[in-house]
């Protein structure tokens, strides 16, 4: 999740995978996933910066827990058929 500025409204914690562009006219807008878009104050640069950190972040997450010797995930066979 990443934090954006909305131009009414209060900062609001965004889910960074649900972004498919981000346009800038002049307004930043962000196209959702589910068509909707959102027009922010946060420039395209702070909101792609934001996405970098917040990747950076869960890639770190999961290499901390492979260190400290967490079982690693697998799919498994058979599981929702």
């Amino acid at each position: 999740m990443i934090p954006v500025s909305p131009l009414k409204g209060r900062q609001v914690y965004l889910n960074a995978d649900l972004i498919e562009a981000i346009e800038s006219c002049p307004d930043t807008v962000l196209v959702l996933a589910n068509g909707r878009r959102m027009v922010i104050a946060d420039s395209p640069e702070v909101v792609v910066h934001r996405i970098g950190e917040f990747r950076a972040a869960v890639l770190a997450a999961v290499e901390a827990n492979v260190r400290a010797g967490a079982p690693r995930l697998s799919i498994v066979d058979g599981v929702g058929e």
